[in-house]
């Protein structure tokens, strides 16, 4: 069975909303989070990191050369089928470019994250952290560099834009 490792970086995936800010705030672990993601152990296994706690905007270049860095040692590994990296809206497309810039590895990068936090109705998380770890392990999705997956729909990272409408 393949493995994906599974980075977690913040964002709105991660955030449910605080009673007492009555704002939506980065508070779910990555084993909260992977509670909800239902199916995938049956097609690969999936080993858990934590990069950041971070909302999209906090997202700095130096973070992304840092989480690069990090990255590519995981793809290091003989026992790594791919990576997958959760990520804030607010810069996602930033750091997918970014990512695809600086990695040079056959092995697929899906870089997702969500639009509703898990305190609201169609919380869509995990739904697209399912669809991206298995085109994680797809082998269709290798050698295309990183990609932007949500929605059920792929997208290359020097493509990708975030439209609000």
């Amino acid at each position: 069975m393949k493995k994906v490792a599974v980075v977690f970086n913040g964002g709105t995936i991660s955030m449910k909303v605080d009673p007492k800010l009555q704002a939506a705030v980065p508070s779910l672990s990555s084993e909260e989070i992977m509670a909800m993601v239902t199916g995938v152990e049956g097609f690969a296994s999936i080993e858990s990191f934590t990069f950041s706690k971070l909302p999209g905007p906090h997202m700095t270049p130096e973070k992304m050369l840092e989480l690069s860095k990090f990255i590519k040692d995981i793809l290091d590994r003989d026992d790594i089928s791919g990576v997958v990296v959760t990520h804030g809206t607010d810069s996602l497309e930033e750091t997918a470019y970014f990512l695809d810039l600086t990695i040079n590895s056959e092995k697929p990068i899906i870089v997702t994250g969500a639009m509703r936090n898990s305190s609201e109705l169609g919380y869509d998380g995990p739904a697209n952290l399912a669809a991206s770890i298995c085109t994680a392990i797809s082998e269709e999705a290798k050698g295309r560099g990183v990609l932007v997956c949500f929605n059920d729909e792929l997208f290359c990272a020097s493509e990708v834009t975030k439209e609000i409408q």
